[in-house]
């Protein structure tokens, strides 16, 4: 139960960074997760490529920024034995290939172009506590602090594109 409690504290600290403009976005993504806390049971979960494919909203921070957060989405596939993964955030999509390193742990190799069409690569750990909920963290060539990403898998009828960066563009997204 701990490791649900932090996924929704780090939500809670990532919306508390979030500025005026873009709070909204995040205060309802925020009451969502509240609510799931009410109906969530401890498990020892285990990845199931069937099950654990689909888009997952996204609230994160940049390690380089204690004041950065973001929203975006991130879709996760199994294709052909591969996990893979697209991260929609800000205009900004991210790719990557992935692997599964225990029964709820996926760790995917992300790259992407920023701006200046420079590259740029990093790795990012997911940890599945439900087949809902999934609590990351991710590191990027440069940076020796790490960056944290706590999802959300949307309801298959729940449509969602919102891709916001607060505070600062960060280095992920420069």
């Amino acid at each position: 139960m701990q490791s649900v409690i932090k996924w929704f504290e780090n939500s809670e600290n990532v919306t508390n960074k979030a500025t005026q403009n873009y709070r909204s976005s995040f205060e309802v993504e925020l009451a969502i997760r509240k609510e799931m806390l009410k109906t969530f049971t401890q498990t020892d979960y285990e990845l199931n490529e069937d099950i654990d494919i689909g888009m997952f909203k996204i609230m994160g921070q940049n390690p380089d920024d204690p004041e950065s957060c973001y929203i975006g989405n991130v879709v996760i596939e199994f294709d052909d034995g591969v996990w893979l993964a697209t991260w929609y955030i800000s205009g900004f999509r991210h790719y990557a290939y992935g692997m599964q390193v225990s029964s709820n742990i996926l760790v995917f190799n992300f790259s992407y172009l920023d701006s200046d069409e420079n590259p740029h690569t990093g790795l990012v750990s997911y940890t599945f506590l439900s087949e809902n909920i999934v609590r990351g963290q991710w590191i990027e060539e440069g940076y020796s602090e790490k960056g944290i990403e706590e999802l959300r898998k949307l309801e298959d009828d729940e449509i969602d594109f919102n891709d916001m960066h607060d505070a600062n563009f960060g280095f992920s997204l420069n």
